[in-house]
């Protein structure tokens, strides 16, 4: 993994996972280790968009979020207007870029790397 993303108090993938299915996009953020998940709506509104030129490799399309709309769809967040939509979960690939929340023990590991 590159160098650690912090904007407010969530840690950022440092580079987009690519275009999937909101499942795949699930499963594949799992897969990270523990802590890492798709960012929520509000995250992506209140943290990610208004500080987007701190997040390289940012892609100006749609994103998932783990902000489900209902059983078959789920929010979707659009880098290059800063609207969310809601999307069907496997009909379309969107871009993946996961998050953790910088608690005690993630901001130690990070400090820790750094020595």
């Amino acid at each position: 993994m590159g160098d650690a993303i912090i904007i407010g108090e969530l840690q950022v993938w440092p580079e987009d996972l690519g275009e999937m299915t909101w499942d795949e996009a699930t499963q594949k953020v799992k897969e990270l280790g523990e802590g890492w998940r798709l960012p929520t709506k509000e995250e992506f509104k209140k943290t990610l968009y208004p500080n987007r030129d701190q997040i390289p490799d940012l892609k100006h399309s749609t994103h998932w979020s783990s902000s489900e709309y209902d059983a078959y769809n789920t929010w979707t967040f659009i880098f290059s207007n800063g609207f969310a939509y809601y999307s069907h979960k496997n009909h379309f690939p969107f871009h993946v870029r996961p998050v953790r929340d910088l608690t005690g023990d993630t901001a130690l590991d990070l400090l820790l790397k750094e020595f």
